[in-house]
C-alpha cells in the first residue's frame, strides 16, 4: 500500500547521503593533499620493497632523484603521489645497471676506515690520510668504469695495503675491508668473464643487470635478493623470440603493482574511517540528522516529490560515462584514489561547506541549528557556565549591534530525543564513509525501479 511512498523516501534519503558524501570526500581529498598522505605512503611502500627503513631509504632516494621519477612531480620540492609501473621498472633497472660502474661497494667496505681517518687528531697526519683515502676511491672509480681485470684489482689492493702501512692504527680495519673488496671484485670478474658479446646474445643487457646486482650485494642485499629472484630463470621460460629482459621488466612491474594493490587496500580502509569522521563533523555542524530527514520525507509528500525530481535530473545529468579528459561531479571528489593512481585536485574546504549548505537548502530538507534570542535575566552568556552568575548560551549581536544571548531552540531537550539525534547524526556519518560512488549507483537503481511503475500522483482519476 505504501510501496511507492517508501521508495520515494529511500530515493530522497540516498540523494541526501550522496550530497553529504561528496562534501566529505572533498574534505578528505583536501586533507590528504595537505598532509601528503599518498606521496608519503607511496614512498614508504617503495622503501619497504627495496630493503626496509635503513637500506631501502638510500635506494629509494636514488630512485626519486632519477629524472624520469623527478619529472612526475610538479615541483622539485615535492615527491610524486603516482608512479607508473613501467617507469618504476625502467628506473630501477637503470640504477642496477649503473651500480657496477660506481664506487659505492668499495666505499661501503671502507666506511670504518673513513670514520677512523676523520678521528685522527694530528692535523698533518689527518690531511695526508684523507688525501690517500680519496686517491683510493679515485682508483676504484677508474677500475669500475673500465674493463675489469686481475691486474687492475691487484693494483687497487696494493694501494690499499700501502695505505695501511702508512697508517698502522688503521691496519685492522683496512685488512677487513681489503678482504671484502677482494671477494667483491673476484665475483664481479668471474661474472664478467661469462658475459657474452652483443653478437652472441641478444640479452646482453640482462647480463649487465647481473653485474649490477653483484655490485649491490654488499650495500643493498635485500633489494638485490628480491630482484635476483624476479630475474632468476627468465631465459629458460621466455617464449621463442621474446627477450628475457622484457620478461624480467614485466616481473618487476607486476611486483610493483602487487605492492601498490596491498597499500591501496590499507589506504582505502583508513580513508573510509576519515570519511566517517568528516561526515560526522559535517552532520553535527549542519545538523543533518538522518532520522529527522526520514520523518520529514515521510510526512511531506510535496518535499518527497521535489527531491525525487531533483534526484532524477541529477542522475540523467551524470549517468553517461565521462571521457578520459573529463570527470563529472559524481567522480570528482567522491572517489578515494588509491596509492599509485592519479589523483584529483582537492576542493577548498570553505567552498565545500558552502556548496553543501547550498545543495541542502535547494533540497528543502530540514537541517541546521536554530538560534533564538532569550532573556538572560542579567546573567552572563557563556558556552561553559562555571557559577550561578553565568548561563549557557551563544553570545551574538542583533541588527542594531547590541549584544544578545541565543540558545539552540531545536537542540534535544530530553534523553529520548537526544539519543535519536545522536543516532541520526551517526547514520549520516556512516553514510558519508561509504563514498559518493556507492550512493550514486544505488540512487540510479532506485530511480530505475521507480520508473518501472507510474507515480500515484500521476495516475488518472477514476
Amino acid at each position: 500500500m505504501y510501496l511507492q511512498e517508501i521508495l520515494e523516501v529511500a530515493v530522497g534519503l540516498v540523494f541526501v547521503w550522496l550530497v553529504v558524501s561528496l562534501a566529505a570526500m572533498q574534505f578528505q581529498e583536501w586533507i590528504a593533499n595537505l598532509f601528503k598522505w599518498r606521496a608519503k605512503g607511496l614512498e614508504g611502500a617503495i622503501r619497504s620493497m627495496l630493503g626496509g627503513e635503513q637500506e631501502g631509504r638510500a635506494l629509494t632516494d636514488l630512485l626519486y632523484q632519477h629524472p624520469l621519477i623527478a619529472g612526475l612531480s610538479s615541483s622539485s620540492h615535492k615527491k610524486p603521489s603516482y608512479i607508473p609501473a613501467n617507469k618504476f621498472a625502467l628506473v630501477l633497472f637503470d640504477i642496477v645497471m649503473t651500480a657496477g660502474t660506481e664506487v659505492l661497494p668499495v666505499y661501503h667496505a671502507l666506511e670504518d676506515v673513513k670514520a677512523q681517518v676523520a678521528s685522527i687528531s694530528n692535523p698533518d697526519q689527518k690531511r695526508m690520510a684523507t688525501e690517500d683515502f680519496e686517491a683510493l676511491l679515485a682508483t676504484a672509480k677508474q677500475i669500475a668504469r673500465t674493463q675489469l681485470g686481475d691486474a687492475a684489482v691487484d693494483s687497487l689492493k696494493m694501494q690499499i695495503q700501502n695505505f695501511g702501512e702508512k697508517n698502522p692504527d688503521l691496519k685492522p680495519s683496512i685488512e677487513l675491508a681489503l678482504s671484502n673488496i677482494d671477494s667483491y671484485y673476484q665475483k664481479l670478474i668471474e661474472e664478467q668473464r661469462k658475459m657474452p658479446t652483443a653478437e652472441q646474445d641478444k640479452d646482453l643487457t640482462l647480463h649487465q643487470l647481473r653485474l649490477g646486482l653483484l655490485a649491490m650485494d654488499s650495500v643493498y642485499p635485500n633489494a638485490k635478493k628480491a630482484l635476483s629472484t624476479l630475474l632468476t630463470g627468465v631465459e629458460e621460460y621466455v617464449k621463442e623470440g621474446e627477450q628475457a629482459l622484457a620478461t624480467g621488466r614485466k616481473n618487476v612491474e607486476t611486483w610493483f603493482n602487487d605492492s601498490m594493490d596491498r597499500l591501496s587496500g590499507w589506504y582505502k580502509r583508513r580513508a573510509q574511517l576519515v570519511a566517517f569522521l568528516i561526515g560526522l563533523v559535517l552532520a553535527l555542524l549542519l545538523n543533518v540528522d538522518t532520522i529527522n530527514v526520514t520523518i520529514s520525507l515521510w510526512r511531506e509528500p510535496t518535499l518527497r516529490q521535489v527531491i525525487v525530481a531533483q534526484a532524477d535530473t541529477y542522475i540523467q545529468q551524470y549517468e553517461e560515462t565521462p571521457s578520459p579528459t573529463e570527470t563529472p561531479v559524481p567522480g570528482a571528489a567522491n572517489e578515494t584514489p588509491a596509492i599509485g593512481a592519479p589523483t584529483q585536485k582537492a576542493v577548498d574546504p570553505a567552498k565545500a561547506i558552502a556548496d553543501l549548505k547550498e545543495k541542502l537548502t535547494v533540497l528543502n530538507i530540514p537541517f541546521g541549528w536554530t538560534l533564538t534570542p532569550f532573556d538572560t535575566g542579567g546573567k552572563q552568556c557563556t558556552l561553559i557556565p562555571t557559577n550561578d552568575t553565568q548561563i549557557f548560551g551563544l553570545s551574538s549581536k542583533n541588527e542594531l549591534g547590541e549584544p544578545v544571548c541565543k540558545y539552540i531552540s531545536n537542540f534535544p531537550r530530553d534523553w529520548p530525543s537526544g539519543l535519536s539525534k545522536l543516532f541520526g547524526l551517526l547514520m549520516t556519518g556512516a553514510a558519508a564513509a561509504q563514498g559518493a560512488p556507492f550512493w550514486f549507483d544505488i540512487l540510479k537503481k532506485l530511480i530505475n525501479v521507480r520508473s518501472t511503475g507510474p507515480n500515484p500522483a500521476e495516475k488518472p482519476a477514476g
